[in-house]
């Protein structure tokens, strides 16, 4: 399907790895110029010049130099506005996971204060950044990344889906806001997906299950995380990448404040 994309541009923060790059990949096969943010130059140049070289796109780097997300995030897509634009939207696919912190009664206000500035805020800055020129040019496209574990409550994962939860209100809210003024947003809710900044031991993980690496992870998602996964498997980052790239399409024009699982048909 040709997602109408040649000539357009969008922002990419947490372009660099994981399923931030699984989506700037699939936006640049299919004709977009982008823009990445990340917070380390030198995987953000390598995933530059990569992009461009495979898909004859042009790709610009900006780097997000606060390291806890209080307006580095920001600053990085006012240059993008300002170095690259016009641009037609932004994905924000950054954010950190950290594993099990513990029960509620655990957890102290640094821990919370850790992840609303990077989960939360980080979300709230990069979309508040670049709304204003969506909406002097016209209109462009939002999507957000929460979690489905916001409908799968885990006792040691209450300050992660807390801030999951506000990023799924939060983009409500935007497409409520915006969308007289052209602008769509759409969050996205993946399970678990086998990148390399899931924080597991895959060879330790393989030793304990044999096979690879991913069919070891898959056992490790059923057995030990009691992850009841329909199809029986963790995602692909170049499956989420194809769902942010057409969210980010025309093809999605009628499809504004949605809140969309991709995680492979995980209980909930």
């Amino acid at each position: 399907m040709d997602l109408h994309l040649s000539g357009k541009r969008f922002v990419v923060v947490g372009g660099s790895k994981g399923m931030g790059r699984a989506s700037a990949e699939n936006l640049a096969a299919e004709g977009a110029d982008l823009v990445l943010i990340a917070r380390g130059a030198e995987a953000l140049e390598q995933a530059r010049d990569e992009l461009a070289g495979a898909h004859g796109v042009d790709v610009g780097t900006v780097v997000a130099t606060d390291a806890d997300g209080r307006d580095g995030v920001g600053d990085a897509v006012t240059r993008a506005v300002a170095e690259f634009g016009p641009l037609q939207g932004l994905a924000v696919l950054a954010g950190p996971m950290d594993g099990d912190r513990g029960e509620l009664h655990e957890l102290s206000d640094e821990d919370w204060d850790y992840f609303y500035e990077r989960q939360v805020m980080l979300a709230v800055r990069a979309c508040r950044a670049i709304l204003p020129h969506l909406v002097e040019n016209g209109g462009g496209t939002l999507v957000t990344t929460s979690a489905y574990s916001i409908r799968a409550q885990k006792p040691t994962l209450v300050h992660y889906t807390a801030m999951k939860s506000a990023i799924a209100s939060l983009t409500k809210n935007i497409a409520k806001t915006y969308g007289d003024r052209g602008v769509r947003a759409n969050c996205i809710c993946p399970g678990m997906v086998d990148t390399p900044l899931l924080s597991v031991d895959r060879e330790a993980l393989v030793a304990r299950y044999g096979g690879t690496e991913t069919e070891a992870l898959n056992r490790y998602a059923i057995e030990e995380w009691d992850m009841k996964v329909a199809l029986q498997r963790a995602g692909q980052p170049h499956e989420v990448g194809e769902l942010v790239a057409f969210l980010l399409s025309d093809r999605a024009a009628y499809l504004t404040g949605a809140t969309i699982n991709i995680d492979g048909g995980t209980d909930f």
